[in-house]
């Protein structure tokens, strides 16, 4: 069944290529609020949608656009952001920036955003062959290792700009806290965090939704009062999260209440 998965993938991504690059996404996106229905019952879709950071179409233009980059398929990608300035301000001082977010699949875009803008993100994940959303750039990683916390601080000191995403989806003994927001509980290992704090570098936190039809992202830095204090940095970014995903977290439960009113073909899914 993978295989096939794989298959539709590829003719999607192929079939898109007919598109001219720069209207790629708005195609997309107009795809994935067409095909909702078609991927509600997925396993893929339902891995983001037990969440409740996203919206049902938002996971489905995950999907799509994830779909077009493993297979070779460009597209133009523009994020209209709100608090850029954060970034511009943490990097001039070459302390090194941590940029970290919650596990919402459109915030991934954001790395694509710092490629353009010519940062060379090093972005936190299991993948070693990451690219840049839309682009056939691989993007310089930091593997999860027992050593890992240790080259983010190496990539910090360098002056780097860090992408990660502290919640997890289970504990891992002492290592994680949890705490309530309106999508739910949620469990958040601040290891990183601190590190950023004890090397001085910047942490700021993002995400990314869709509005009409743009994706708009969100930049924030903790509060002054809050500068290389890592504890109340992690308060900072809880109280991000929480406000951040209340809006989310209505929008999906009206969508879910709506979709549970009609028959849906499934589909399986890749958990890649």
């Amino acid at each position: 069944m993978t295989h096939l998965i794989r298959a539709a993938e590829r003719c999607f991504a192929l079939a898109m290529q007919i598109v001219p690059r720069h209207h790629r996404f708005q195609t997309t996106l107009l795809l994935a609020r067409a095909t909702v229905p078609l991927f509600v019952h997925t396993a893929a879709y339902q891995e983001q949608s037990i969440k409740n950071f996203h919206r049902p179409d938002e996971i489905v233009l995950f999907l799509l656009l994830n779909a077009l980059t493993k297979n070779g398929t460009h597209f133009d990608l523009e994020i209209v952001v709100e608090g850029y300035q954060h970034v511009e301000r943490a990097y001039a001082k070459g302390k090194g920036v941590l940029v970290t977010g919650h596990h919402a699949a459109l915030t991934l875009l954001m790395v694509r955003f710092f490629h353009d803008k010519k940062l060379r993100p090093v972005v936190l994940t299991p993948d070693d062959n990451l690219r840049a959303p839309g682009t056939s750039v691989r993007t310089d990683t930091i593997q999860p290792s027992r050593m890992f916390l240790l080259h983010l601080r190496s990539k910090l000191r360098e002056g780097k700009l860090i992408c990660a995403m502290p919640d997890r989806a289970k504990h891992h003994g002492r290592r994680t806290i949890e705490f309530e927001t309106p999508a739910g509980p949620v469990i958040m290992a601040p290891a990183i965090i601190e590190v950023a704090a004890r090397c001085g570098a910047a942490v700021l936190f993002t995400e990314v939704r869709v509005a009409g039809h743009q994706l708009v992202s969100t930049i924030a830095a903790p509060a002054a009062s809050s500068a290389d204090d890592a504890s109340a940095i992690v308060t900072d970014f809880i109280s991000f999260v929480r406000e951040r995903t209340a809006p989310a977290a209505a929008a999906a439960s009206s969508s879910q209440t709506n979709t549970n009113r009609f028959d849906y073909v499934s589909l399986p899914a890749d958990r890649r």
